[in-house]
């Protein structure tokens, strides 16, 4: 019986399959067992198999294509090891990743599940950067970022209890994995990059927008199977101003043939996770607009509320008391939608409800990751917001900007003048669903999005 169980899915991954094998080969810890699963490869991934085909150590499994996760599950259930490790065939390994993560799980029995910084390759094998991940428990606690699908050392006894990865989904095995885990088991990390990760053409990193879809459903998945009977009650709050600082945000100019209040009332129709929608504002004709839309309630705010030096807690507590008197209704969670975001479409809403209730948290925001190097104005000049080196990605380092869309943050946060809490989880948008309207520019290129754009 092996100590750990190495397995590599392909489909059509044979130019670099040689290189993820070989790397197995190298490794300094040779308890080791490899499983090769060519998941209906039409490349040259036979003529590469061949040569590992009388290796003692070595099994290989040929399929029609079945997918990821079902591979993910036919490896669990062929693993003789005692623990389980994936390597895609387009990766490789450091030749001590088995050495050192598995002796981690051997001294530390209350972990089930470590995994290693790594290097980001191009398509050649060139090093592009090392992503060194925060330190679980020193840098850490709000275990919303997992691990990474591949190069993860996990105790096959925990992912039999997990029952395995949910074959319903076609991509991010790791994260769905991740969220179960992390409800039963402590995970742990080193700072040490132990694999290689190519990004390339092909890569499914490069579906950036699958990705996010893929994970906000597995969020909804997790929530109606694990949370069942502890839904949050959440009101939504949308503060419109009939004057707002720009112009180009001003509740009834037109965008693409309707006012722009009505991407946001629209959206709230559909939102599943939203008990209850409240629009406030100082102006009438608004909030007679607003009365065309099933369960909306219209409540109509102080003018001093709707000034642009006002805060927006204020308002929300305005409509807490409101609703607290008038029909005895107290939510677990308020959130709040300005209508200068009209391209947040619901399932961002319910995502970031989703995404409170899973981790337990304070308050959520939507967010764009900022890519770009950032700096402050200082004494000499620009000086980097952070001070990685340029080849160096840190995850610690990593710029999140808010894109205004939503807030969501738990009732007492409100109550004690706060608009977020301490503890602030987030979810990613898209460039193109962030846009917040204050300029013509800003109008223009949504007009043309909503009416051009091809998904």
């Amino acid at each position: 019986m092996p100590k750990v169980t190495v397995y590599i899915p392909t489909h059509n991954y044979g130019r670099f399959l040689d290189k993820a094998i070989q790397s197995v080969l190298a490794q300094t810890l040779t308890d080791w067992e490899l499983i090769i699963i060519d998941d209906g490869s039409m490349d040259n991934t036979k003529e590469v198999l061949d040569k590992y085909r009388e290796h003692p150590k070595i099994r290989i499994i040929e399929q029609e294509r079945k997918g990821l996760n079902v591979t993910n599950n036919i490896a669990l259930r062929l693993a003789n090891g005692k623990y389980i490790i994936r390597l895609d065939a387009d990766d490789y390994f450091d030749e001590n990743i088995l050495l050192v993560l598995s002796n981690i799980l051997d001294t530390k029995p209350e972990i089930g599940l470590v995994y290693p910084d790594y290097y980001h390759i191009n398509e050649e094998g060139e090093i592009i950067e090392l992503i060194r991940r925060k330190k679980i428990g020193e840098e850490v606690e709000l275990l919303d970022l997992p691990a990474h699908g591949a190069g993860t050392m996990i105790r096959k006894e925990c992912l039999i209890e997990l029952k395995g990865y949910n074959e319903e989904f076609s991509c991010q095995d790791g994260y769905e994995l991740w969220l179960k885990f992390i409800r039963k088991y402590k995970p742990y990390n080193v700072n040490l990059p132990l694999f290689y990760y190519r990004q390339h053409s092909q890569s499914l990193t490069k579906k950036y927008k699958e990705i996010l879809e893929t994970r906000r459903k597995i969020k909804r998945n997790f929530v109606n199977k694990y949370k069942r009977g502890n839904t949050l009650k959440v009101l939504g709050i949308i503060p419109v101003v009939k004057k707002p600082i720009y112009p180009q945000s001003a509740p009834f100019i037109k965008l693409a043939g309707k006012p722009l209040l009505w991407y946001t009332l629209n959206e709230v129709q559909k939102a599943k996770a939203l008990d209850r929608v409240v629009i406030t504002s100082e102006d009438d004709d608004i909030l007679e607009y607003a009365r065309q839309f099933k369960d909306v309630i219209t409540l109509k705010r102080p003018i001093e509320m709707a000034k642009s030096i006002s805060k927006i807690e204020d308002t929300a507590l305005y409509v807490l008391e409101y609703m607290k008197k008038e029909v005895a209704y107290e939510p677990d969670a308020v959130c709040i939608l300005y209508i200068t975001t009209p391209l947040r479409k619901y399932y961002h809403i319910d995502k970031a409800v989703d995404t409170m209730t899973i981790f337990n948290i304070d308050s959520v925001i939507s967010v764009q990751e900022e890519l770009s190097y950032c700096y402050f104005h200082r004494k000499y000049g620009l000086e980097p917001i952070n001070n990685s080196k340029r080849d160096l990605r840190i995850e610690r380092e990593a710029i999140y900007k808010e894109n205004g869309a939503i807030y969501i943050s738990r009732t007492n946060v409100i109550r004690e003048g706060r608009l977020l809490g301490k503890k602030i989880g987030h979810i990613i948008m898209l460039p193109e669903e962030s846009i917040k309207i204050n300029t013509d520019f800003d109008l223009w290129m949504v007009e043309k999005i909503i009416t051009e754009w091809e998904e």
